[in-house]
């Protein structure tokens, strides 16, 4: 009998107070890590591939995705636009940089793996103390789904975008992928 390990997302206002703090504390990889997921609600491997020229100073971002091959576009939020460029400036004086090298790379410039991108968000939501159940990128991803979910008054409509989104076949994948039908279930027991 095989178990599936479901992972959790993060509240919205954590992940901006951990994305803050990562600046703060010149823990940029991680910060990366967590705000273009936390943002952007890509698959890990569309993710762990984008580079600094696909990001950096655009509005939109353009990609075929991995997974589906399907083109998408992405508007780049104002928040995360003002960090990757902040980041970017901080990191070229550090250790000059190439922009079309990938902005999650390893010591000799290759993008992380999804093993090591889950095992960093692992140590550093651990070495933050911020608690989320089972975490891996899809934490990331599933932090974006609930954040729009809930910034639509948690409706049907905002449901059907995310199952656009995440290339879902039904909103009702989507909302058990976000964890909303986990939630309802345990609210009911709590409010008997």
């Amino acid at each position: 009998m095989s178990t599936t390990r479901t992972t959790s997302g993060m509240e919205w206002n954590e992940m901006i107070g951990l994305v803050t703090r990562l600046e703060r504390d010149q823990k940029y990889i991680p910060c990366l890590l967590i705000a273009t997921g936390s943002f952007l609600g890509l698959r890990a491997g569309d993710l762990l591939s984008l580079k600094w020229t696909d990001i950096i100073n655009v509005d939109e971002l353009e990609l075929n995705e991995g997974k589906t091959g399907k083109k998408r576009k992405l508007t780049i939020n104002p928040f995360l636009k003002e960090l990757l460029q902040r980041i970017s400036r901080k990191q070229e004086k550090q250790e000059p940089f190439q922009f079309n090298e990938p902005i999650l790379k390893n010591r000799w410039g290759k993008q992380f793996s999804i093993q090591y991108a889950n095992r960093l968000l692992h140590k550093t939501l651990s070495e933050y103390k911020v608690k989320v159940k089972n975490a891996s990128t899809h934490t990331l991803r599933k932090t974006f789904g609930k954040r729009v979910w809930e910034m639509d008054g948690k409706s049907e409509r905002a449901l059907i975008y995310l199952s656009q989104i995440f290339n879902h076949s039904s909103i009702q994948i989507t909302r058990r992928y976000i964890g909303i039908v986990e939630e309802n279930i345990s609210n009911i027991y709590l409010n008997l």
